[in-house]
């Protein structure tokens, strides 16, 4: 089985999964019906082999570990049910697994991927797959692709909620094309954006900053540095950037103060783990 470079549950999952978990909680709260896409879907939870290395095995302990010490009213805890078998859910999964907790409302999940083997494991797994929608059938496996046709084409339906999870090629070389059909898709649904940010201060760093404040004033923002000699691959590099735009955020009739408390809750508490080392900033970008 084919290692991944990073370890499914490092920091920015922590980051990425608690805002995705809380939001998705709060609509079905709410009983409303909606679609998740996931459009970069990955891996529907870690892969490990069962004879991994003890560096793997230990690295995997300490996800869960972080998982169990959670507090209660996280939506992320309720939802991480695997944990107890060292399992952690990639984002189609745990979108899954929040609506099942919660049965107010009702969420369909539908993921994208751009290689046939990670969207085989997708479908055993119980997912749908995007393209096989017959909405979405003429959509790319490419992420960016089908991301600016939904948006384009205006498929996007009130209260759906589009993931955009790439890998760190975003900023450098995606995000002008990408944030401002983010904007355009607010307008009427959500969007959830989790980029790797190499240098806030670096050119592409601020031209990050620029996109975001033209396109998107209003986004609620949630960023971590890099975490360095906790040994978990994947959080030692790049500041982790989560932005969620929507158009209920905008919404002065919304409920969304109750969201805002639990986020910034969840700020509170990650920027205890580990050691005072994750610093989120401020929920909403001023």
């Amino acid at each position: 089985m084919l290692a991944l470079p990073y370890d499914m549950g490092n920091a920015g999952d922590l980051l990425k999964h608690g805002v995705l978990a809380e939001f998705v909680r709060w609509q079905c709260e709410q009983g409303r019906s909606f679609r998740f896409i996931d459009l970069f879907g990955g891996e529907p939870c870690n892969q490990s082999a069962p004879d991994s290395d003890d560096k793997a095995a230990k690295r995997r302990m300490m996800v869960a570990m972080r998982i169990r010490e959670l507090p209660e009213w996280t939506a992320l805890k309720k939802a991480q049910t695997g944990i107890g078998q060292d399992r952690y859910y990639g984002s189609g999964l745990l979108a899954h697994e929040v609506a099942r907790k919660y049965e107010k409302g009702k969420v369909r999940v539908l993921v994208n991927d751009s290689c046939e083997a990670r969207r085989e494991r997708l479908r055993e797994s119980g997912l749908s797959l995007l393209d096989e929608d017959e909405e979405f059938r003429d959509i790319s496996s490419d992420a960016y692709e089908a991301f600016a046709k939904i948006v384009d084409d205006r498929r996007l339906k009130e209260d759906d909620l589009v993931l955009i999870d790439p890998f760190a090629e975003f900023l450098p070389s995606k995000a002008r094309e990408i944030i401002p059909k983010m904007a355009t898709a607010a307008e009427r649904a959500a969007v959830l954006l989790f980029a790797l940010n190499l240098d806030p201060c670096n050119r592409v760093g601020q031209r990050f900053e620029r996109l975001l404040k033209k396109h998107l004033p209003e986004a609620w923002r949630m960023t971590m540095p890099p975490l360095r000699f906790t040994g978990i691959r994947g959080e030692s590099k790049y500041h982790a950037e989560v932005v969620l735009a929507a158009r209920a955020l905008t919404d002065l009739a919304a409920p969304r103060g109750y969201l805002e408390r639990r986020l910034e809750k969840l700020a509170t508490y990650l920027a205890d783990i580990p050691a005072c080392q994750l610093k989120p900033r401020a929920v909403r970008q001023r």
